[in-house]
């Protein structure tokens, strides 16, 4: 890959928080995914990757061209199903406590964290409803822990109404070319990359 993508040096440059990440080509999404956790790694970060056993194996393998095997050690991977649907339902309340307990030992060690998380589940509209609230408690979450996560949904799977209810509850919107900020009246402003500001991080 060699340098990051456009929307990771958004982000770095942003508030961070919770971003909503509406992708629609696999390719792309990879290689922002790749961007996104080699960018936390090289500023001293652990990346936690929740995400499904179709397209991880394609993250980690470009990975591998980006990161040192003591560094590939700060990828803790979490598959989506078992961490969504662990009760074997999308239970809000249950997912947050998961959670939860998962990062206590990150930050008992003081070890900083960010997180990318690919959000799926079934076809049920009830199951809709329930991510939605899942977003809304999961932002009060990260903003409590002072977190920077991505939740990706596919395009294809994010119907109008929904998308609304995304973007109540995040801080910043993504999409394959570029970042946003979300106002109070749910409008979108774009998020300009600045070189200079960019340049001076340190990683």
């Amino acid at each position: 890959m060699g340098e990051f993508t456009n929307q990771t040096k958004e982000i770095l440059q942003s508030s961070g928080g919770h971003i909503f990440y509406e992708f629609q080509l696999v390719d792309v999404y990879i290689k922002n995914t790749v961007s996104y956790i080699t960018a936390g790694i090289k500023q001293g970060d652990h990346v936690i990757v929740i995400e499904n056993d179709h397209f991880f194996p394609k993250i980690l393998h470009q990975l591998k061209n980006e990161l040192s095997r003591e560094e590939l050690e700060k990828v803790h991977y979490i598959h989506n199903f078992d961490f969504y649907c662990f009760r074997g339902d999308f239970y809000y309340k249950s997912i947050i406590s998961y959670f939860e307990k998962y990062v206590e030992p990150f930050f008992e060690r003081g070890i900083p964290i960010r997180t990318w998380a690919h959000v799926e589940w079934g076809d049920s509209e009830q199951l809709t409803y329930y991510v939605g609230e899942y977003e809304k408690e999961v932002d009060q979450t990260l903003v409590s822990l002072g977190l920077t996560s991505v939740c990706a949904y596919d395009e294809k799977r994010v119907p109008p109404e929904f998308r609304q209810t995304l973007l109540s509850c995040h801080r910043l919107y993504m999409n394959d070319q570029e970042v946003f900020n979300i106002t109070e009246n749910m409008e979108l402003e774009r998020v300009h990359l600045s070189a200079e500001s960019f340049s001076n991080r340190n990683f």
